[in-house]
């Protein structure tokens, strides 16, 4: 967490999930705050970086993903969640990103096909965040509008998928895939919400859903947690 100046002056960082570390980041940013050396000058507009944020790809697809724990086990919280403070929140807490889909890819589904680059895309992104490294494969196909398979996990263990898809005019209208397997702890600072207490080495029953987004929803707009950089939508 950082405190800047309207102009753009670093004045502190700190904070964290307790109320006494937010409160006192903000009283050293006041006590370095000096506005008479603000600049009331505001920076032309740079077209060319406005131009290079990434953004959806035209007539593809916005997909939320969203992840949670079924039913409870015994948490186990770190440094940074806490030190089991917070293990019942992040136990119960949802996780989400966004996942984009390719014009052609979102076609593909339309037609009835699930195309490999996106199965390759969640695969990478979500489900081996979320269930395993050693998920290799999301083996789904669809039929009559019905998603069905699974994602095999190693040690005969096994992530079983369902989901619908639905269209109109060769527009994509209903997306819905639901991952139900073993989650896996994730230590990256609380970001993984519900994954940062799962006990090491213990998985348990976990599951991953990917839904159709309105764009024009707000949300719909924060770029995917991993779309940085070319290959992502590969």
């Amino acid at each position: 967490m950082t405190c800047y100046s309207a102009d753009g002056r670093k004045l502190a960082s700190g904070g964290g999930f307790e109320a006494g570390s937010v409160k006192s980041l903000i009283q050293k940013a006041l006590s370095e705050f000096k506005p008479e050396t603000v600049s009331a000058t505001i920076p032309p507009r740079d077209d060319a970086a406005v131009a290079s944020l990434r953004r959806p790809p035209a007539g593809g697809l916005i997909l939320y993903v969203t992840w949670k724990l079924l039913g409870d086990c015994a948490a186990e919280g770190n440094a940074t969640t806490g030190n089991g403070k917070y293990d019942k929140i992040f136990q119960q807490a949802l996780g989400s990103d966004r996942l984009w889909v390719r014009k052609d890819e979102a076609d593909a589904l339309a037609a009835g096909t699930f195309p490999e680059s996106l199965k390759g895309r969640m695969m990478k992104n979500h489900v081996q965040y979320v269930m395993s490294k050693d998920a290799k494969s999301l083996d789904v196909s669809i039929k009559s509008g019905r998603i069905e398979g699974g994602v095999p996990l190693g040690d005969a263990k096994r992530a079983d998928c369902l989901g619908f898809v639905e269209s109109k005019d060769g527009k994509v209208t209903r997306f819905e895939l639901l991952v139900k397997g073993l989650g896996r702890r994730v230590e990256d600072h609380g970001f993984s919400a519900c994954l940062s207490v799962i006990p090491k080495d213990s998985p348990v029953p976990t599951a991953l859903f990917f839904e159709l987004a309105d764009p024009k929803d707000e949300l719909a707009g924060v770029l995917p947690h991993r779309s940085r950089g070319d290959a992502y939508l590969k």
